[in-house]
């Protein structure tokens, strides 16, 4: 004790003469580290795959290209995540649903975030991880990413400089912007170490973020308990205002528009120059937050818009013509008129003709049975004039690839 007291008081007379010096490091600590080994690369992986079997009951994976191939290059699979027995959520990026085939046994999808929900063959209840809450957004961090393969789900660590609030038209609440150096795909989920669900990869017009747990549920609910309608485009194709275009069209904010399609309703009321500024009561400021509004446009829908035409605001009423009740209603096509080369499909029904026969959103049909560079009437026509189960050969082109497929009445 005696000696314990004698070192204690030197060192502390030592401080009060010694002051404006560093103290003494404790030597220990580092002497242990050089003697324990650090991880290694089998360390990792056996935390990787316990924390994947933590988590084997929440995730799924769901093949988003029926055939399972996908033009896009992007993988046919994506993971999804489990919110019900029988019921999965996943985001499906906007070049997948546009270059692969309908992605089997969807329930509900909001085609202007890429939001789907899918039913599953599981029977088990799953249990929804805890929710991450968020600390520091800006500190960086690593997450483990999920990711769907053949074999099953499959994480691996991933590290994030940042996550940055942000404000996009797709989702009511803010979502978490990633740095472009992230290296992540859309629909993958992210967890922590501790197995807490921090949210699902989408993209929006600037880039990628993480769509937080609190807010992909939510969304997921609202879509669950909204009557499904069958979407449909409503042909105008608009652009920003610039400080010039502004001065033009006498008009302060809003997005004029550049291209209205011939055979649409909206070539009756709308015109290219004509600047839209609200819709259905709620300010458009910039193209996102159109083609937002537009993505969730369905057959039978009433749109109210406030126009600007000359310097004079008027209301416009653009309606959404409903489903035709006759045969041709099968082939599920929404089309327009490219010159000189077809018909540019830019929407294509789920479980109609032209989505059996692996149309999709994007292609320019070519030619349709004896047709070359056939008008979006001619289509109709010659589908329509099929007797019930014949085949019409369909001429397609899909980026730089060409295709011909047969459809079926």
């Amino acid at each position: 004790m005696t000696a314990l007291l004698a070192v204690l008081t030197l060192w502390t007379l030592a401080r009060l003469r010694f002051s404006d010096r560093p103290p003494i490091v404790n030597p220990v600590p580092p002497i242990l580290r050089q003697l324990t080994e650090p991880p290694s690369f089998a360390d990792l992986a056996s935390r990787v795959e316990e924390i994947r079997g933590g988590l084997s009951d929440s995730l799924v994976a769901i093949m988003v290209a029926r055939d399972g191939t996908d033009q896009s290059g992007a993988s046919p699979l994506v993971p999804g995540l489990r919110i019900r027995d029988d019921l999965a959520v996943t985001l499906v990026s906007k070049a997948v649903r546009t270059a692969a085939a309908a992605t089997p046994g969807i329930v509900a999808e909001d085609r202007a975030s890429g939001l789907t929900l899918v039913a599953t063959q599981m029977t088990t209840r799953p249990t929804l991880p805890i929710f991450w809450i968020p600390r520091e957004l800006e500190r960086p961090r690593y997450v483990f990413v999920s990711a769907a393969s053949p074999g099953g789900i499959t994480l691996r660590p991933a590290y994030i400089g940042s996550l940055t609030p942000l404000r996009v038209p797709q989702w009511t609440d803010p979502v978490w912007a990633l740095p472009a150096d992230a290296g992540l795909s859309v629909g993958s989920v992210l967890f922590t170490e501790q197995n807490e669900l921090v949210g699902v990869v989408a993209s929006h017009e600037r880039g990628l973020a993480v769509i937080p747990s609190r807010t992909l549920l939510a969304a997921a609910e609202r879509l669950l308990e909204a009557p499904q309608k069958t979407a449909v485009d409503p042909g105008i194709e608009v652009d920003a205002l610039t400080p010039r275009l502004s001065k033009a069209a006498r008009v302060d904010a809003g997005v004029v528009v550049t291209w209205i399609d011939p055979e649409s309703s909206a070539a009756a009321v709308l015109r290219a120059g004509d600047v839209i500024q609200s819709v259905d009561g709620v300010t458009i400021a910039a193209p996102e937050e159109w083609r937002v509004r537009a993505a969730r446009v369905a057959a039978g829908d009433a749109l109210d818009l406030v126009v600007t035409r000359g310097g004079t605001q008027q209301m416009v009423r653009l309606a959404m013509p409903a489903l035709p009740e006759t045969n041709t209603a099968a082939l599920g096509l929404t089309m327009r008129t490219a010159p000189r080369l077809g018909t540019a499909v830019t929407l294509v029904e789920h479980g109609s003709a032209a989505d059996a026969a692996g149309i999709a959103a994007g292609d320019l049909v070519t030619a349709i049975g004896a047709i070359d560079a056939p008008t979006p009437a001619q289509v109709r026509s010659a589908f329509a004039a099929l007797a019930r189960g014949d085949l019409l050969l369909v001429a397609l082109r899909r980026g730089e690839t060409h295709r011909v497929v047969a459809i079926e009445r």
